[in-house]
This record gives C-alpha cells, sequence and structure tokens, in this order.
C-alpha cells in the first residue's frame, strides 16, 4: 500500500558566522564553467573563476591586486549564462572550490580586502 522511504539530508557547511552576506549576480565568461563556491574574477569578457596562474602573477607585481576578485559562486554556471556570486560574508576556508595549486591562505588576503572573511 503505502512504501516509507528513507532519504539522507548531508548539511552544507560554507556559511561561518553572522558577518552580513550580500550577494550580486553577473554575466559569465563564454565558454566558462563556474563551480559551486570557486573565487570569482571579473574578466573583460565577463566572470571567471580565479585561476593559479593570476595569483602567480599577482605576487610577481608590485600592485596588490592585478586581478578584480569580485567574490564566491553562490552555485554553478555554465557558458553564457549568468552567475549568483557573494560580495561580503564570513565562510569555511575547507569548503572553497579552489583550482589544483591554490591553497585558501594564498585567497585569504585578497578576499579580506572585498569583505570576504575565511574562517579554518
Amino acid at each position: 500500500m503505502y512504501e516509507v522511504q528513507k532519504r539522507e539530508m548531508t548539511p552544507d557547511n560554507f556559511i561561518a558566522g553572522d558577518f552580513p552576506i550580500v550577494t550580486d549576480h553577473g554575466k559569465i565568461k563564454p565558454s566558462a564553467t563556474i563551480r559551486k563556491y570557486a573565487p570569482l574574477v571579473q574578466g573583460e569578457t565577463g566572470i571567471e573563476e580565479l585561476t593559479a596562474e593570476m595569483i602567480t602573477a599577482a605576487e610577481q607585481e608590485e600592485e596588490p591586486k592585478p586581478f578584480d576578485l569580485i567574490g564566491i559562486a553562490a552555485d554553478n554556471a555554465k557558458e553564457s549564462g549568468e552567475v549568483v556570486y557573494y560580495l561580503t560574508g564570513e565562510f569555511f576556508a575547507s569548503a572553497l572550490c579552489l583550482a589544483d595549486t591554490v591553497t585558501a591562505e594564498k585567497v585569504k588576503p585578497y578576499f579580506r580586502k572585498i569583505g570576504i572573511y575565511l574562517k579554518d
């Protein structure tokens, strides 16, 4: 007659505090794919994920921020779409979706400048 279903929910521990969270949205770069909780930069043709090459270039420049870090993706997005991203807030560093050679310690100072605080 009726079947009891069993479901499992795994909570997503990303928000780490009560610092005000502000979101925005924007058009992603053509042919780019944005992963949930990835650091985002504003490029010439749209929003894209932060890469290790961008950080390496930043460390070699005298300017503190040669790339335009804008926030953290709130969800996945695919080519030619829009992405919602966090402009401010406190988040767990371990939950970030980072490029292979990028660590949370490398991006922490850049995030702090725009009002995003990473907790361990």
